[in-house]
């Protein structure tokens, strides 16, 4: 596996150490910007604060548990839980004895979001109130206007939010046995080259204390000058304070005044009264000069000549290699920072305005992909080489994302992204890639061969789409693995996103919708006059439910090619569901001069005409036969069928049953993402529920289920649960799916380490599945040779085979399964697992002289057992495959090993035709000698066992005696599979 895409897989395993160590062994020069990309999300993940260094050595990605984004959503959820508490004790509270409480309360919510939180709390008669300090710091400002900004709609119903300590003129402090009040202070006023007030203050009452301790002075007289301007003011005013202990003599520029009157003169000399932190903010950018330094190899930004910052602090402790302001961000998961790029591209008569204007593009890009929530920008810079966009990363993942998604669009050659340290490196997010070969007959990345092997996967009505999504996506990872082409041009070949939306639509699959959904948008540049892509990506997005959308590209779609009969099919589906009927009629006739007589249009053109829904549009198949049995209700993939339609649109009375049941509906709400996912508390216990749907689906959902399920979560059944080895976990997170099967995801309490159990419908587990994040990221596979050695022995032994069963989704081992057909020699299917074998089973050390660490297993079934993929869809003729799946899967599962003698205890029927319900293993039945032992190259072996299913009694009779007396009782039994045999104890025999 390609190094990048191991990355990839140990942070989706959250195997974040393993990442790190892998890339920091590797020179910041050599790695890639993906690998840049993945190291700051396992860096991000890993640390805890103040724990660790906040920056690795030479790199510019820093360290923390988790980014100011979700801390201030946490925050924000844990203030909404107390504030009604806060509210009454206030009330209560007349003489204030409560003071200690009130703070200890609300000092623990709003420490889930800034480290050292200062605030005031309050009630102006109306409403409560919230003041948050930044404690004179203009940095301060901006963390706490992000979170003012960020409080839910139901904390603003009762409070009033504000950034910085309101003014006051009838505030004092005491000196000692004196009340010290504005009125007591003189101040002079000097204006800066700044703009701002530098000031002189003189008290005589203060004097004693001046001259025993002037700090102590200077901190009250500082104080009281802030009360009474108001935090805000004086941040953004006052760029000094000095103390003298007799009043000035001889000319000033401006007269004395008392303090109380310090804000009607800021007034008359035209400075804003700011009564909010973000009303500065939005006024505060310092534009700048700077001689630059011409050497395009010096440090960043020092080829900057000009600019405008809102934070020039970060400028200033940048230049001068500090970083105090750097390492205060951090405590609380913020970065500040900038984006480099270069300039030599821009050029002509007014390169200045090319500059700025990419400037803006760049910041709006990052702002719609990343969301308002991300980011924050302090302005930018421009030099001699390089152009610089500077901003607070409130969630850095995300605006590093955006920037690359955005610089991979442009025709620059490379983009970077660096913190306002001089001691770190910086983060390459895009280099300009090399043009791939296109093959000249196809122009795509595809050649002439691969198309045709693309098409072997369907015929005139079906498909093996799975296989052909499979093959697809092999064909990608294994091509951008050896270098032939990046992912970013992969989504932009108009002929891979063909056949991935045709492969993925086919699947009929909400989840599948969504992946052919988010794969086309790349490719749309190159898809003119191509209206069966705007067809297939129209399809995918009304299957999403983002039905505007699918309209708006089926209109495309007749523009750029008119000709293509389909595209007038989706055109008048979506025009007759937005209420265009006249148009709708008009797109079938267009559709029926193109197609004469095709059912399709035939039929669309009868529901437009009676009015019918959407969904009730899409609940067909193409193929006229299949469709009627699917209209009279005979199909028996109907259900699925019902299930893929129900993510289409919403029903708002079920969406408002929903809210009803798990309501009501919380701040942290996400919709349609694809999933949709909130948080829900069981027994004071958040915990993340997850509906594997949009909110069409969701809202189709059974009420009586939807209850069910709540029950089942609320009596906290599910909170607690081991580990198979014992550790102890905690519910993380429930998944539920259209299907209404349910998945339970635990994380140990003791460690980051997920597991997931699966839960049918009825809320009782699956058997045989369990995955855990400890696991391999990859199944374990046989090398080439060891493969080569396993097919040659099933050939030899059990007889050629033609098909296999193709596994398409492999957690843990890859178990294909070959299908031996009939003969005059065995006139039996033989089914043998090729893949089980490369995992080596925990074997008993006292039976490794045995060595039978590898296995594989065998199943007959008699000549009329249906193979073809419709049966396979049937309990009744899939069970064996299954029991061989299950089999297979549970040493490597359980930890565990399998042998000759060993038993398996499904604990009910297959199927509803059969009560057999276990399985023995034996040793490989109806072959030559030798099968029972494959060696492979290595030397190692693999050991060959038959499965033979038995009833409840036989398998009762075996643990009661051995697997031989039980074996000498089925001498008359054959090995092949019978639903109905007699059952070996009663003594009848079945020839």
């Amino acid at each position: 596996m390609e190094l990048l895409e191991q990355c990839r897989k140990w942070n989706e395993n959250k195997e974040y150490q393993k990442l790190i160590d892998a890339l920091e062994n590797i020179s910041a020069d050599e790695r890639t910007p993906e690998m840049d990309s993945e190291l700051a999300k396992a860096y991000i993940a890993i640390a805890d604060i103040g724990e660790r260094e906040p920056y690795e050595e030479g790199s510019a990605l820093p360290r923390f548990e988790k980014n100011f984004r979700e801390r201030t959503q946490e925050a924000w959820a844990a203030f909404a839980g107390i504030e009604g508490e806060l509210r009454a004790i206030m009330e209560a509270d007349k003489l204030r004895e409560r003071s200690e409480e009130i703070i200890e309360k609300c000092s623990g919510a709003l420490e889930l979001a800034l480290s050292s939180p200062a605030f005031e709390l309050g009630f102006n008669g109306e409403k409560y109130e919230l003041i948050l300090s930044a404690e004179g710091s203009r940095a301060g400002l901006f963390p706490l206007v992000y979170f003012q900004c960020h409080a839910p709609a139901s904390v603003r119903e009762h409070w009033n939010i504000l950034v910085g300590r309101q003014p006051s003129a009838e505030f004092s402090l005491r000196s000692g046995p004196d009340e010290i009040r504005p009125e007591d202070v003189q101040v002079w006023v000097e204006q800066q080259e700044d703009g701002r007030l530098s000031l002189t203050l003189c008290c005589e009452k203060i004097l004693p204390l001046q001259q025993e301790n002037v700090e102590r002075a200077w901190w009250l007289l500082s104080t009281l000058t802030d009360q009474v301007l108001g935090e805000v003011n004086f941040i953004a005013h006052i760029g000094g304070v000095d103390l003298i202990d007799a009043p000035k003599k001889g000319p000033v520029a401006f007269p004395a005044v008392s303090l109380e009157k310090l804000p009607q003169m800021l007034k008359s000399l035209g400075l804003t009264d700011y009564r909010d932190g973000a009303d500065f903010l939005e006024n505060s950018y310092i534009t700048y000069e700077l001689d630059p330094v011409k050497d395009p190899d010096a440090d960043w930004r020092l080829d900057v000549y000009t600019g405008s910052n809102r934070l020039p602090v970060l400028i200033n402790e940048y230049m001068s290699a500090q970083s105090d302001m750097m390492n205060e961000y951090h405590k609380d998961g913020i970065v500040a920072g900038f984006l480099c790029y270069p300039l030599n591209g821009f050029e002509g008569g007014n390169r200045a305005e090319q500059i700025l204007q990419f400037r803006d593009t760049l910041q709006d890009a990052i702002q719609k992909h990343a969301g308002e929530g991300a980011v924050t920008f302090l302005g930018g810079a421009t030099g001699l080489y390089y152009g610089y966009l500077d901003f607070i990363a409130w969630d850095l993942l995300a605006v590093l994302d955006a920037a690359r998604a955005f610089f991979a669009d442009t025709d620059l050659t490379w983009s970077g992204f660096h913190v306002f340290r001089r001691d770190v490196g910086a983060v390459r997010l895009w280099e300009q890639e090399k043009e791939p070969e296109v093959d000249p007959e196809t122009g795509s990345l595809l050649s002439a061969q691969n198309i045709e092997t693309l098409g072997s996967f369907q015929d005139e009505i079906s498909g093996y789409f799975g296989q052909m999504l499979c093959w697809l996506e092999d064909f990608i990872e294994q091509g951008v693995q050896e270098g032939k082409f990046t992912q970013r041009q992969v989504h932009q070949d108009l002929q891979i996103a063909l056949w991935y939306s045709f492969a993925c639509n086919n699947l009929d699959e909400y989840r599948y919708y969504c992946k052919a959904a988010d794969w086309m948008k790349d490719s749309e540049k190159n898809a003119v006059g191509c209206a069966m892509w705007y067809y297939r990506y129209s399809v995918a997005l009304m299957y999403c439910g983002r039905l505007e959308e699918a309209l708006n590209y089926a209109e495309k779609g007749i523009q750029e090619e008119p000709g293509y009969p389909w595209i007038w099919l989706q055109a008048g589906k979506l025009r007759s569901h937005f209420g265009d009927k006249a148009g709708a009629l008009e797109a079938v006739a267009h559709g029926l001069a193109l197609e004469p007589d095709d059912y399709e249009f035939l039929t669309l053109k009868k529901e437009i005409e009676n009015g019918a829904p959407l969904e009730q549009m899409e609940y067909h198949w193409i193929n006229p036969d299949a469709d009627q049995t699917l209209q009279q209700g005979l199909d028996e993939n109907a259900d699925d069928k019902q299930r893929s339609i129900s993510c289409i649109t919403v029903n708002k009375e079920g969406l408002e049953r929903f809210w009803m049941i798990f309501g009501p509906k919380p701040e942290q709400y996400t919709p349609n993402a694809p999933f949709t996912q909130f948080p829900y508390r069981i027994n004071d216990h958040p915990v993340d529920l997850v509906f594997q749907m949009n909110e069409g689906g969701m809202s189709k959902l059974n009420t009586d289920w939807l209850e069910q399920l709540k029950g089942w979560i609320q009596d906290g059944q599910w909170l607690e649960r081991e580990h198979p080895d014992g550790r102890a976990a905690r519910l993380d997170t429930v998944l539920v799916g259209l299907d209404y099967h349910i998945g339970l995801l635990y994380k140990l309490t003791d460690e980051d380490v997920y597991f997931q159990i699966f839960l049918n419908p009825d809320g009782t587990e699956q058997e045989g599945t369990f995955w855990s994040s400890e696991e391999k990221s990859k199944p374990e596979l046989y090398t080439e040779e060891e493969m080569s050695a396993v097919e040659k022995h099933i050939k030899r032994f059990f007889g050629e085979f033609d098909h296999v069963f193709h596994e398409l989704v492999s957690p843990d081992i890859h178990v294909d399964i070959c299908v031996i057909t009939p003969s005059e020699e065995r006139d039996y299917y033989s089914l043998v697992t090729m893949g089980m074998g490369a995992h080596r089973m925990n074997v008993p050390e006292e039976l490794a002289e045995y060595r039978l660490e590898r296995a594989e297993l065998a199943i007959a079934l008699p000549p009329d057992w249906k193979l073809d993929e419709e049966s396979m869809k049937e309990e009744k003729w899939y069970w064996p495959i299954g029991l061989l799946k299950v089999l297979a899967r549970l040493p490597a599962a359980s930890d565990t090993w399998l042998g000759f003698g060993h038993t398996m205890d499904k604990q009910s029927p297959f199927a509803k035709d059969t009560k057999l319900c276990a399985s023995l293993l034996t040793g490989p039945q109806g072959v030559e000698d030798g099968c029972e032992v494959c060696i492979l190259p290595n030397g190692e072996t693999v050991n060959f066992y038959q499965v033979i299913p038995l009833y409840r009694d036989e398998m009762e009779y075996k643990l009661e005696h051995n697997a031989d007396a039980l074996i000498e009782k089925m001498a008359e039994v054959s090995f092949v599979v019978q639903p109905e045999r007699p059952n070996c104890l009663h003594n009848l025999s079945i020839f």
